[in-house]
């Protein structure tokens, strides 16, 4: 744990006073944010007010949630729009920033039960006019909207083709061209997204299906400069490993992917293609607590048993390591935790929430991860997400410099098992205040104060420096005057 060189009655002092003196709260909604959610609103327990609740100016509604063809025309020419005109529309008044995974599934196109069957459609007047429909009545600019007008900002076209997709690389990518071009004609202003790698096998593993797609996008271009998506979008979830790298479950072997080579893989792959400075997001990422009933993820390899601790503190690290490689949004999945997911009692998808569903465990608190997650957003929400400093990456301590309204905020881990001593120079100020990401209990359950839920003390800056003993938690260091 965190050695304290100086006296801990002062913790409760610090947190209550100097932070609300001196931290600067969100006061307004930030289209940079990094901070999202994917998959909210557990019905009869979450509202959307929750989400803002943990600092989160984004949402990521898919499935049930997002647009299917076969839910919202369940035959042709019959639209119903209710469930997702009033989720919507809480959503916007909230504040809450949307991305809304579209599903090109009907069943009365394809003949099929189209869950977890997306394909092309037989009939592309009757999906381009389902989908202009949809775009232009949640784009807000006063047209065909849905009641109070609520706004989707980001579109995405199906999910993890690479995992369900039932056609070729190529029939995907000329959807994908069909259908950005049919969004950008009814909003001009919305981003589309491409679909979310499911894996990493499926990028640059043996399947490789998002390189065929970026290969037919490049010759399918009407124009040079034509893109076809705005955003690229891929999944991450080291459940078996640490936060920055993973044993994908899709491979036999067990391949071990990681993080940083992956982003600077798919950079490099874009470039090549002609989609280059493409902005990357995460928009599926997490970590669970508990123990899951599940098989194996890897090859030799069960499910471990992950304490509300061990959550927290992969939620930090793989947020603040993944926007210091350039990610530009993350998603975490998801705020309540959904119940018999895929239809696995237990599975790893009823686990990694930040709140406990009452129906999985008889539990109903927030987890430790959720007041990180709020205490993340908090500090870092505002800075200057393109402008993070590396200052240190190497014998298993990581230091990143962020930039808050002109002022400096570190935030600094150890991934050694013994306790280290850091040095952070460059200080502008006479007093830091350092404060451990995760608060100071075995369990979420234990906070009664979200204010006094964390250690933190008052240092002293000596010549622009400080050291600090650094043990498992992470820490963020901000300057006070």
């Amino acid at each position: 744990m965190y050695k304290l060189n100086t006296a801990f009655f002062v913790i409760a002092i610090i947190v209550a006073g100097i932070r609300v003196a001196f931290a600067q709260p969100l006061t307004s909604k930030n289209e940079d944010s990094p901070f999202g959610i994917h998959g909210p609103v557990v019905p009869d327990i979450d509202r959307i007010e929750d989400v803002a609740a943990t600092g989160a100016e984004w949402v990521r509604y898919a499935g049930r949630n997002g647009i299917v063809w076969d839910f919202i025309e369940p035959q042709k020419g019959t639209f119903r729009w209710a469930f997702h005109d009033q989720l919507y529309l809480k959503t916007f008044k909230s504040n809450i920033k949307m991305f809304v995974t579209i599903l090109p599934a009907s069943s009365w196109d394809q003949g099929r039960n189209p869950r977890r069957n997306e394909q092309m459609p037989n009939d592309m007047q009757a999906y381009g006019d389902f989908l202009r429909r949809a775009v232009e009545r949640y784009d807000g600019d006063g047209i065909d909207d849905a009641p109070g007008s609520p706004v989707v900002s980001i579109w995405q076209l199906t999910n993890e083709p690479d995992l369900f997709w039932k056609g070729t690389p190529a029939d995907y990518a000329r959807l994908l061209k069909e259908s950005y071009k049919i969004i950008k004609e009814a909003s001009p202003r919305s981003l589309v997204a491409i679909a979310g790698v499911g894996s990493p096998e499926g990028f640059a593993g043996t399947r490789k299906f998002y390189i065929h797609v970026l290969e037919e996008l490049s010759r399918i271009r009407d124009n040079p400069q034509d893109r076809y998506f705005d955003i690229f979008d891929f999944h991450w979830f080291p459940f078996e490993g640490q936060y920055n790298w993973l044993f994908d479950r899709f491979s036999q072997a067990g391949k071990v992917f990681y993080l940083d080579e992956y982003i600077q893989n798919i950079k490099q792959s874009l470039s090549e293609h002609g989609f280059g400075n493409t902005p990357i997001f995460i928009t599926e990422t997490a970590q669970y607590s508990g123990q899951p009933n599940l098989p194996a993820l890897t090859a030799g390899k069960s499910s471990l048993s992950h304490s509300e601790e061990k959550q927290a503190l992969d939620l930090i690290r793989l947020y603040v390591y993944s926007l210091s490689k350039g990610i530009k949004k993350l998603f975490w999945v998801t705020l309540t935790e959904w119940h018999n997911f895929g239809g696995r009692p237990n599975g790893v998808f009823d686990n990694v929430g930040l709140i406990h569903n009452p129906q999985n465990h008889g539990l109903s608190h927030k987890k430790l991860a959720y007041y990180t997650y709020r205490k993340m957003a908090d500090i870092l929400g505002g800075s200057e997400m393109s402008d993070i400093q590396t200052v240190q990456e190497k014998d298993g301590i990581y230091i990143f410099r962020f930039t808050k309204q002109g002022k400096p905020i570190w935030v600094a881990w150890n991934d050694n098992v013994q306790e280290r001593e850091i040095a952070i120079s460059d200080i502008p100020a006479k007093q830091v205040l350092i404060t451990e990401a995760v608060p100071r209990y075995k369990s979420g359950k234990e906070v009664a104060d979200y204010n006094t839920a964390f250690k933190a003390y008052s240092k002293a800056v000596i010549s622009a420096n400080i050291s600090v003993d650094l043990g498992n938690i992470p820490v963020f260091i901000e300057t006070l005057y």
